[in-house]
Order: structure tokens, then C-alpha cells, then sequence
């Protein structure tokens, strides 16, 4: 049975508490001058409390002087700075710059997979009919909270945390003042952040992810907002009717304005292609600039490992020999990660460096990993195929599988941890009738039971949806439920139950079957599982399938209608069927459902030529996994061919 985080092995050890758990949280987590009649004390005081808001909602400029330090940008080019292409509101005025360049040519770390998906995304889409803050509330706010506070339902199964966008503490940034473009936000959706959770969102048409940009800028202004005037409401006493002063008001606004308004684009030079003479340059200064202190004599991360952030969560140095970095691995993003560090993290800038010298650095970290590697690193969306075939196999080596080419999808672990790479495959077949899918991926270790309170079984999960708006991948939500098709490695073959891993366990009476027992001994007959009422054991009287002791069948059919809602079907809707096998530090499983179901709550309903969303998760029991901590795609098409007729 698949045990919860605050109760781990309980229900495992006592079969007689083997209730109708419905395993709420089976899959986890998938899984924002002074005024008028005023002292000068107070503006002094006032003038103090800004500078430390200033601290506290956004690093201070790390460049020096040499470098070209920041001229205060005019307060009117604010919103025209963070402003969507092709409105025309005072809230976002036009680029002052005049051309919008595109997030590619702008950041190249968005690349040509990102480009190619943003072109199929955005060719002849209309005008969305949905604005900012719904778009943010169905694919954001699970993650970083309804106000962009970084604790949204998701946040706590992550690791690196969700970003709070109200302090303004973004780690991605082009600019001289740390405060991120349009462009800087853009190319995060486009690519997401390697390394971390946080998933690309490519396939969304480009004027939906311009209306994400506004709500985080957005969520960005009412966060320093909500910061200043907690300050002047801490620091000088004032009451909200003070607050109201419309000198007052001016003079919070020009503080917002100030602080959310980007600098400078920073200038990167021309980064030719690496010689061997620059990357020793680089090499030496890798060391003597003290690169080498965290990430290691080697580019491995084992230098400095207790780090924490602005934050106080723990962090660590990358390990740059697995091409994973967070903002792009393209040599442009690499150096503007080298001259201006990344925010809010133990990472700094490199003020003493020249950009030449910074060129050479760029080429030697490069030099530490291949371009597959850094590639490997980006989640992506891809499309699967269910060949139409005579019949759906059942077994995991028939032969009608090699008329499926195996798709290999990458994922990312939620709570991250290095060495991650199952190299997962998945094939898929229908014959117009039902589907197969057979999912193959690397384990070192087969872990079959979770009878003992410290072990953890190796499972798998398909979330599957159908319909207009995809959801949240993280369980769907209320208006837009999620099927999920479930394998566990403890339900193949004989069950591992409590009595074989502790044999010498002694018990007292089962008061439903039992009179005075005649010993102690687990050893004897009215202690064991199969010999309960099924008074003792509702769960297995009820069709609970994690207790039953062999349904015939290692899958089950859940649902959810958002985070923590994951709740088994009914039995009479267990129509998933599911055999696993493990061989060579690799298993391989098939999971198999009829197309069509006869009612709403037997799950999703797909037909030949339809496309239908497909996300995977698999829990590695070696590794502790179970509840939220997991590996996870992003949503995949699963496109049914025709049947020839």
C-alpha cells in the first residue's frame, strides 16, 4: 500500500487499520519626496525604511562602477517597460524601445526546439477570450499561490521552492538593476527552469503567455506595494485613512515605479565558437576567480555545500558537468549568469572580470558538458502516436509493439535530486477497441513491497485528460477533472504482507474472530491477513484494490479534480488493467483500459482520431519516493491513429 507522509508504515504494519484510505495522497502534488505636512525626521526615517525595502524585495547592484552602474530610469518608462505587445492601456504602454525583438533573438537560451513549439503554438491563433489572472489561477497559482506568494497547494512536495513574485527577487534576469523584462519573463515560460519544477509553457499561443507575463508583473507591483506600505505603517505609525493622502499615494506610486522598472538591457559581446587556448583561459580563471570554492575543481558541484538562499531554504552549487543550468545554456545566458550572478542566491556577479575574461569562462563551463546533455536538462512536449492494430497486446513482448516506435520523454524530479535520468520510453497501440501503452524505464533496484516502515515501492502513473482547456498538470482541477491509470510493483504476483518481513511479530486478540488465543505467536492461524472478517478489514470488503491481497490485476483507475483530491473509482470502474516486470535495471509495464466507458465516473473517453493529454510519474522506491516526490513529465499529445476501413 502506497503510505502517507505523516503516517508512513502505520497502515503497512496493522492490517486491522487497512481502512478505505482512498489514498488522498497516493499521487501527491503532479504529484505576489516626502508629502506635504511632514517633518523632515519622517522623510529621513521614511527615506531609511525605503532603502530597506529596497534590500528586502530585490538584491542591490552587485556591478561596479567600471562596469556601467545604473542611471534611475524615468519613472514614465515603467509600464512601458512591462508592457504586452499591442495594448494600449496607461497600465502597459508600448516598448519604449519601438521593436519588440523576439524572445529568441532576444534570448537565445529559448533555442530552436522552444522557437519551432512557440511558431506551431502561435500560427493563426485568435484573440483569447480569457484574461491574465484566470490563465495564472489554471496553470500558476497551484505552485506559487493565488498572490504569487511562492505557497501554492503544490509548494510544499518542490524543491527549489515555487519563486515569491511580490518581492521581486527574480533569479532570471538581463538587466543592470536586477528587475527582469518582459523578454526575461518570456523566455522562462518558453523554456522553464531547468533544474527546478518549473515547467516550460512553449505550447501555450503566444498572446496567452503575454497575459501571464502582465499578472506576474502585476503580482510584482502590488507585492512591493504591500511591502512599502507595511513600512510606512511599521516605521512611522501611519493608519490606513493616512495612507489614503493623495500626496501620499504619489508618493507609493513613484516608489513602485522606481523599483519595477528594468535598467539596461546588459550588453553581451560576441561569443565566437571555443578554442582550446580560450577554454585553458577560462579553466585557470574558473579557479582563481573562486568558481572552483562551490562548484568544485571539476565542474561537479562538490565545493561549498551548506548555502542557503534569501529565503533561508537550503541550496547547492550545480554541478556543472550535467549541462543543467536554470537560465538557458546557450553562451549568452551563461555569461549574463556569470557578470550578474543570479538573485536572491548564494550565486554572485563577477564585477572583476572583463568581458573578454568572461568569454573564456563561458567556453570552459560549456566545455564541461555536450550538447545532448544540456538538452536533456529541457522538459518538452512531444507527440505519441497509438498505431492502430488488429489487436491490443497484452504482453509486454508481443510483437505488435514494433509497429510503435518508442517515444523517450524526459523528466524532472519535483523535489530535486541529482543523477535522475530513467531514460523513459513509452509506445502506445489501439485496435478501435481498447489501449495499450507500454512504458519502459531504468531502475537500478526493484523494490516490490512496502511491508517494512522504511521501504517504498517503485510505482508509475498516467494522468490522462481530455477537453478544451487542458489543466493544471498537478491533478487537474474542480472544472476539469483528470483520469489516472496506476501501476504499484507491490501488487505483481504474491503480496509481501507484514508476517513475511517480521516472522517473529507477536500479537494480542482480534476480538472479531477470536476467543482467548492460546498464545502470543503471530504464528498462528487467526493472525493472518486472509483469515480476517471482513469486519476488520473494510477496506478489502469494500473493493479497496491496495488491499486486496490479489486482484488479478496490478492497475487501478483513480481520479482528481485538483492537489490532493487523487480518490480511487469505484469498483465497477476498475476497467485498468496493468502487468510490470523488471529485468536488467529496467522495467517495463503495460497498462491497458477499453476506449470507451459507459458513464462519466469510469474515466476519460477516447476514440480513434481524437488527441488527448498524457503526463507520466514514477516513484523510485530505492530513492524514498512515494506521495509528491516523484518524477514527472509535462503534458504530452497522445494522438489515436484512424483505423483504415
Amino acid at each position: 500500500m502506497r503510505t502517507c507522509a505523516f503516517s508512513r508504515g502505520t497502515c503497512s504494519q496493522r492490517p486491522w487499520l487497512r481502512t478505505t484510505m482512498l489514498a488522498t495522497v497516493l499521487l501527491g502534488a503532479w504529484t505576489q519626496g516626502g508629502c506635504s505636512g511632514r517633518s523632515d525626521t519622517q522623510k529621513a526615517a521614511r527615506s531609511a525604511g525605503t532603502e530597506k525595502i529596497a534590500s528586502q524585495t530585490g538584491p542591490e547592484l552587485s556591478r561596479d562602477a567600471s562596469q556601467g552602474q545604473t542611471e534611475e530610469p524615468a519613472a514614465a518608462s515603467s509600464a512601458d517597460a512591462n508592457r504586452a505587445p499591442g495594448t494600449d492601456t496607461a497600465e502597459a504602454p508600448q516598448n519604449p524601445r519601438g521593436l519588440k525583438p523576439s524572445v529568441a533573438e532576444a534570448h537565445p537560451a529559448a533555442g530552436a526546439n522552444e522557437a519551432a513549439a512557440v511558431a506551431a503554438a502561435s500560427a493563426g491563433s485568435a484573440p483569447v477570450a480569457i484574461d491574465g489572472k484566470a490563465l495564472y489561477a489554471q496553470h500558476c497559482a497551484a505552485c506559487h499561490g493565488d498572490p504569487g506568494d511562492g505557497k501554492g497547494f503544490a509548494a510544499p512536495w518542490l524543491f527549489p521552492k515555487p519563486r515569491d513574485f511580490r518581492t521581486g527577487k527574480f533569479r532570471l534576469v538581463s538587466t543592470t538593476n536586477a528587475t527582469p523584462t518582459r523578454e526575461d519573463l518570456h523566455a522562462v515560460l518558453l523554456r522553464g527552469m531547468p533544474g527546478s519544477s518549473m515547467p516550460p509553457w512553449a505550447h501555450l499561443p503566444q498572446a496567452e503567455r503575454e497575459l501571464l507575463v502582465d499578472e506576474v508583473l502585476q503580482l510584482y507591483r502590488e507585492g512591493i506595494r504591500g511591502l512599502y506600505v507595511t513600512s510606512l505603517k511599521e516605521q512611522e505609525g501611519l493608519e490606513d485613512e493616512e495612507l489614503d493622502d493623495p500626496d501620499l499615494q504619489a508618493e507609493i506610486d513613484e516608489f513602485v515605479t522606481r523599483r519595477v522598472t528594468p535598467g539596461a538591457v546588459s550588453d553581451v559581446p560576441e561569443i565566437g565558437e571555443a578554442d582550446a587556448e580560450a577554454i585553458a583561459r577560462g579553466k585557470d580563471l574558473y579557479v582563481n576567480q573562486g568558481c572552483a570554492s562551490c562548484h568544485g575543481a571539476t565542474g561537479k558541484g562538490d565545493g561549498q555545500q551548506k548555502m542557503v538562499d534569501d529565503e533561508g531554504y537550503p541550496t547547492r552549487p550545480r554541478d556543472l558537468t550535467r549541462g543543467i543550468y536554470k537560465g538557458g545554456h546557450d553562451a549568452a545566458s551563461i555569461y549574463r549568469r556569470i557578470a550578474y550572478g543570479m538573485p536572491g542566491t548564494p550565486m554572485p556577479s563577477s564585477s572583476k572580470m572583463t568581458p573578454e575574461q568572461m568569454v573564456d569562462v563561458v567556453h570552459y563551463l560549456r566545455s564541461l558538458s555536450d550538447e545532448a546533455a544540456r538538452q536533456a536538462a529541457v522538459l518538452n512536449r512531444q507527440r505519441l502516436t497509438a498505431k492502430a492494430v488488429p489487436n491490443t497486446p497484452e504482453a509486454a513482448d508481443d510483437e505488435l509493439w514494433s509497429q510503435s516506435e518508442p517515444v523517450r520523454l524526459r523528466m524532472a524530479p519535483l523535489w530535486w535530486r541529482d543523477d535522475v535520468e530513467p531514460d523513459l520510453r513509452v509506445q502506445a497501440l489501439h485496435d478501435g477497441r481498447n489501449i495499450a501503452l507500454r512504458i519502459q524505464w531504468r531502475d537500478a533496484t526493484e523494490d516490490r513491497h512496502d511491508a517494512r516502515t522504511e521501504a517504498f515501492e517503485d510505482a508509475l502513473a498516467a494522468e490522462l485528460y481530455v477537453g478544451p482547456a487542458e489543466p493544471f498538470i498537478g491533478m487537474g482541477g474542480p472544472q476539469s477533472p483528470v483520469d489516472i491509470w496506476f501501476w504499484s510493483a507491490d501488487r505483481e504476483g504474491r503480496r509481501v504482507t507484514v508476517e513475511d518481513v517480521y516472522p517473529d511479530t507477536v500479537v494480542d486478540i482480534y476480538p472479531f474472530h477470536e476467543t482467548a488465543p492460546a498464545s502470543a505467536e503471530f504464528s498462528r492461524p487467526e493472525t493472518k491477513d486472509d483469515g480476517q472478517p471482513d469486519v476488520s478489514m473494510p477496506a478489502r470488503a469494500s473493493g479497496n484494490p491496495i488491499s486486496l491481497a490479489s486482484s488479478g490485476s496490478a492497475g487501478s483507475s483513480l481520479t482528481a479534480g485538483g492537489p490532493s483530491t487523487v480518490t480511487f473509482r469505484f469498483p465497477r470502474s476498475q476497467f485498468v488493467t496493468a502487468r510490470g516486470a523488471w529485468s536488467d535495471g529496467m522495467w517495463t509495464v503495460v497498462l491497458r483500459r477499453a476506449l470507451a466507458v459507459e458513464e462519466d465516473g469510469d474515466g476519460v473517453k477516447l476514440n480513434p482520431g481524437q488527441t488527448a493529454s498524457i503526463a507520466l510519474a514514477i516513484w523510485d522506491g530505492d530513492q524514498r519516493d512515494r506521495d509528491g516526490k516523484k518524477l514527472v513529465t509535462v503534458w504530452q499529445d497522445l494522438e489515436l491513429e484512424e483505423l483504415d476501413r
